[in-house]
């Protein structure tokens, strides 16, 4: 085997090789103040150490042995910090992982593993082998610039922290949050401000590197070992202009207080503060430019800066609210604006899936895009005066508004358990498009239910080529439908026309057409308009850990033993 890339470095090393180590000791349960950032300063030395004296090593500072890779081994369903370090070094190679380093290895990571696996010429495995870990931490991608280093913590800081435990809320929770996280652990939410669970895991961990009793509680040590262990990130108001120029590959502090700014104005950052600007930081940011009245770049340019050090809130855009030009189509219109700007991609050599119907989904979303791209124009997937220009396009008036649909309820989860899911609403997909369901994995041939009473109005079937591989369009009497995609086969029975009843089960979870592990594609689209984020539509009926099928009107099928996957 070639010698580890870890091997040798020192005090005053850069590069990928640093940030691989710094991850792997922060998995091993030993803090490095500033994170994975790719610098080998006098913190990762004081890490490097610590490790060393904790394995019976000489502890020189040095990697004169590499530490063991905690991420040999990993698969699909596989969690913790082990996890968090392999998706984090997946994104720092530019390989976008949906969800972004939530410490979960579920389809999205492994899907994730196994593009690096291909891109690197790697035997694809289903889990993490020896061959991955090597190319994961050889070195060969772009550096990311150092970031700045930490402000010391204030020594009164400790006093502030002492005494909070779950339940706590306020900027005391915050100022906890921010510390852990500048020491390395990571606090799944970012620092919200309210100590839940997920804090008190974070919290735990700490204690449990520091050789202190492990209760989650903050207690006078623990807030001590805060302290000393260095304050959180530079804030945004403090850290001023030297964001400008973040953008997707960048890492480090100045990144985390990206990340955190934009969850203190209100939109979520998947992953948290975790100082990887990955796809899922560049949509989040995205969000927050278009809450701003911005360029929609998904990159820190000097107004985005600004706005990250305002203090308010951030409001998150609603479908057709103005993210694009006064005078032109926006996302989730339908419109004969919105057709004229389809047939002028159409007429410019874009492919707009769905054709000119009239309606400002995903699909029309990413020919915009790719329009864009092909025009050195900003890939925002928003008409602005530029794009509409370029496309011929004229400012109409704004269709009359129209009430909007009923917000949309189910009476059964979509899937048997035991399943997984979380949100990777207009994440980036391969061609340009958006993703516009939400991905429940889970193991294939489990049952796939109706989610409400209705009729099977469509059936699609798996050929060489196809996204959505097998799959079933149910309706509503309201118009209303749910899209089902990636089934390794449907139920008995079930076909166009058939009327079916909540928790019936209608198929079988696959990965048929585009889909690299098992998992469903699941779509809600009230009153037949665009699709709009079904993760809170599922999650308010979580059935993720009931294995059981409800009744059915008729004997529940068996699952198929053999399935026909087509791969893109």
């Amino acid at each position: 085997a070639p010698p580890s890339p870890l091997l040798g470095l020192t005090l005053g090393a850069r590069g990928d090789a640093v940030r691989s180590l710094q991850q792997s000791l922060i998995a091993a349960g030993v803090a490095v103040r500033g994170g994975a950032d790719g610098v080998f300063g006098a913190a990762t030395a004081a890490a490097v150490s610590e490790f060393q004296a904790a394995n019976g090593l000489p502890a020189t500072g040095r990697v004169d042995e590499a530490p063991p890779s905690p991420l040999l081994g990993l698969t699909l369903g596989a969690r913790g910090d082990a996890v968090r370090s392999l998706q984090q070094s997946l994104i720092a190679a530019g390989v976008a992982v949906r969800g972004g380093a939530d410490g979960f290895f579920g389809p999205a990571t492994a899907a994730a593993l196994t593009s690096f696996q291909q891109a690197r010429g790697i035997a694809a495995s289903p889990a993490v082998d020896q061959a991955t870990i090597a190319a994961l931490g050889s070195p060969g991608t772009p550096t990311a610039p150092a970031p700045a280093s930490p402000a010391p913590a204030a020594p009164a800081a400790s006093t502030s922290l002492a005494g909070l435990r779950v339940g706590a809320t306020g900027d005391a929770v915050r100022a906890l949050q921010r510390a852990l996280i500048a020491a390395g652990v990571n606090v799944v939410g970012g620092a919200d401000g309210r100590f839940g669970p997920r804090t008190a895991d974070a919290v735990s961990r700490f204690q449990s590197a520091r050789q202190l009793p492990a209760t989650g509680q903050v207690d006078d040590a623990t807030a001590s070992a805060l302290t000393q262990a260095g304050a959180a990130p530079s804030t945004p108001a403090a850290a001023g202009s030297s964001m400008v120029g973040l953008a997707p590959g960048a890492v480090g502090n100045l990144v985390k207080a990206v990340q955190q700014a934009i969850i203190d104005a209100g939109i979520r950052v998947p992953g948290g503060a975790d100082g990887i600007f990955g796809p899922a930081t560049a949509n989040a940011l995205r969000t927050f430019q278009a809450a701003r009245n911005l360029a929609q770049t998904g990159r820190v340019d000097q107004a985005t800066a600004d706005a990250l050090a305002a203090p308010a809130p951030a409001t998150a855009p609603t479908a057709g609210s103005g993210s694009s030009g006064a005078g032109f189509a926006a996302y989730g219109e339908r419109s004969d604006r919105v057709k004229a700007l389809q047939q002028a991609l159409l007429a410019s050599g874009q492919t707009v899936r769905g054709g000119a119907d009239g309606v400002f989904g995903s699909a029309t979303a990413s020919a915009v895009m790719n329009f864009q791209r092909a025009r050195g124009l900003t890939d925002s997937g928003t008409v602005a005066a530029a794009t509409a220009t370029a496309l011929g396009l004229t400012a109409q008036q704004a269709p009359a508004t129209t009430p909007a649909p009923p917000p949309v309820t189910i009476q059964a989860f979509p899937m048997q358990g035991r399943c997984w899911f979380g949100d990777t609403w207009m994440a980036p997909r391969g061609g340009g498009r958006l993703h516009e369901g939400v991905d429940i994995g889970g193991a294939e041939g489990l049952y796939l239910y109706a989610v409400a009473d209705g009729t099977i109005t469509r059936r699609v079937y798996d050929t060489p080529g196809s996204l959505s591989g097998n799959a079933l369009r149910l309706t509503t009497s309201d118009g209303t439908y749910f899209f089902y995609a990636h089934l390794s086969d449907v139920a008995p029975g079930i076909t166009v026309g058939t009327k079916v009843t909540a928790g019936q089960i209608i198929g079988f979870n696959g990965r048929t057409g585009n889909a690299g592990v098992p998992h469903l594609h699941f779509e809600v689209h009230p009153g037949g308009g665009a699709a709009v984020n079904p993760f809170p539509i599922v999650k308010a009926v979580d059935g993720c850990s009931t294995t059981t099928p409800p009744p059915q009107p008729v004997p529940a099928p068996t699952p198929p033993t053999t399935t026909t996957t087509t791969q893109p």
